[in-house]
């Protein structure tokens, strides 16, 4: 990737990301950087090679994917609608959970056609947040060396992304 960025000879700079991304399982590590390689003009940092990890890895194994506000909007709004305030709802992703915690379950149950966007606004900020932390927990987690740098991403011990890629085609 530092070739094709012209920065095959920055050693100090490949030292880095070396270090800090060895833990990352190899076959992983490469599709990630092909992918960042066909869509970013400048060479990615270590945050986006991570986040590109995990974007592999959630696309692969659906469970491990974070959500679009779009979707997570629309999940809210669906289950509003099917369970009302007498069933109890269940949310996909814990971050969403969250949001409509924040917000209030019972307030997203009572809103007016007229106040829709406004709460919108203010559930993606909550869930935006609730996104936020979980990433900087998986990351708190793996600096701290509770994880593995392949849990950091979505991955369990011992698991690849072949693995993840043969259940996905079964899927």
């Amino acid at each position: 990737m530092f070739a094709a960025y012209g920065q095959a000879g920055d050693e100090k700079r490949l030292a880095a990301y070396s270090m800090v991304l060895a833990d990352v399982p190899e076959e992983l590590l490469m599709r990630a950087c092909h992918k960042l390689m066909l869509t970013k003009v400048f060479i990615p940092s270590i945050a986006e090679i991570v986040q590109a990890c995990r974007t592999l890895v959630g696309s692969a194994d659906d469970t491990k994917r974070e959500r679009t506000w779009a979707e997570a909007w629309e999940e809210i709004l669906r289950q509003v609608r099917q369970c009302g305030l007498y069933e109890k709802p269940s949310w996909s992703t814990p971050e969403i959970a969250a949001a409509v915690k924040s917000y209030g379950y019972t307030d997203l149950c009572n809103l007016n056609r007229s106040e829709l966007q406004t709460a919108s606004a203010q559930c993606r900020r909550f869930y935006e947040e609730a996104c936020q932390n979980k990433n900087d927990r998986a990351v708190d987690d793996y600096v701290l060396k509770k994880i593995t740098g392949a849990e950091m991403i979505g991955l369990k011990p011992g698991q690849n992304i072949i693995s993840l890629e043969a259940r996905r085609e079964k899927a």
